[in-house]
């Protein structure tokens, strides 16, 4: 449960800046029916998306509809995987994730979505910040960082590679690449290091392979497996430490030409990595649980208690 509060915190405020910076793209420049702009956007967060969609309705599902992969699904879900885990979590945590699931449930964003998703967003960031600040850094924060950046390596994969194809014919579209760099929260750290020239193949390069910002799917890939190294505690190599280190290798010993150039290849290996990795996490740290939530398919559910018992 500790590593699925991670997870879904982490998935909710991607989802949320996802719709925040799309919504305020639309708000800047003519959005055609043929470009399927919030079409693209429901396939982004996770939606088999219809052939065309207006604005509200897309906004709708992705923020409230309990039929699919929403916001507010996953807060929900964060919630009850922090009332599972109370004990394991400072007051401050547990407290501020029902205050975000509270106030957020009350709210509405019909109209205008800006407020209520820097809402998210903002709320999100302070429960990660408590957590690091509020908990002992011992197994229970382990997973949960665990459970945050590897589906921050994952979004950050599946958004470049998307966006890859979705601008492929665009050519070097400086607007909508800074909007990839905006929904990976990285504008800034990518202009201070290369300026105002956003390009395709600079962008895809910083954001995948770049170990100095914490947006980058090589630095999670990387801290995933310090927390993977925190959790084992002893000697030698669990199959999660396995398959996570050859997987993190893969991205910090990549071309980097060639992953500007095409980074469908080296997503292609994340994505074959990504089920041998689950698998690997589920015989090794997860049990069965009445309690349990959804873990890559899978209702599994592991207590920090049960980890590694002899």
């Amino acid at each position: 449960m500790l590593y699925v509060l991670g997870r879904d915190l982490e998935r909710t405020e991607h989802l949320a800046r996802l719709v925040r910076v799309h919504f305020e793209l639309s708000l800047d420049r003519s959005v055609h029916p043929e470009r399927r702009f919030w079409a693209n956007l429901l396939q982004l967060a996770g939606w088999p998306a219809p052939d065309a969609v207006v604005r509200d309705h897309a906004i709708a599902m992705v923020l409230g509809d309990p039929s699919g992969p929403s916001l507010r699904q996953t807060l929900e879900s964060a919630r009850r995987a922090a009332q599972a885990v109370r004990p394991s979590l400072s007051i401050e945590v547990w407290e501020q994730v029902n205050a975000l699931y509270w106030r957020l449930s009350d709210a509405g964003w019909q109209g205008e979505p800006y407020t209520y998703l820097h809402q998210v967003e903002l709320g999100t960031q302070l429960v990660a910040g408590l957590v690091d600040d509020t908990m002992a850094h011992d197994e229970a924060w382990h997973f949960v960082k665990l459970g945050k950046h590897l589906e921050r390596a994952g979004n950050v994969t599946h958004l470049v590679t998307r966006k890859s194809r979705e601008l492929a014919e665009a050519g070097e579209d400086p607007i909508a690449w800074a909007s990839v760099l905006r929904s990976c929260a990285s504008l800034e750290a990518f202009r201070l290091r290369y300026g105002v020239a956003t390009g395709a193949q600079t962008v895809a390069r910083f954001l995948l392979l770049d170990r100095m910002i914490p947006r980058s799917a090589s630095y999670c890939l990387a801290a995933a497996l310090t927390a993977v190294e925190g959790i084992d505690r002893r000697g030698g190599t669990s199959p999660p430490h396995r398959v996570l280190g050859r997987l993190a290798a893969s991205f910090e010993h990549a071309d980097p030409v060639e992953v500007g150039a095409s980074p469908q290849r080296l997503a292609a290996h994340f994505d074959e990595q990504w089920a041998d990795l689950h698998r690997a996490l589920r015989s090794s740290y997860f049990q069965p649980s009445q309690l349990a939530l959804e873990l890559a398919g899978d209702q599994l559910s592991r207590h920090p208690q049960q980890q590694q018992q002899s």
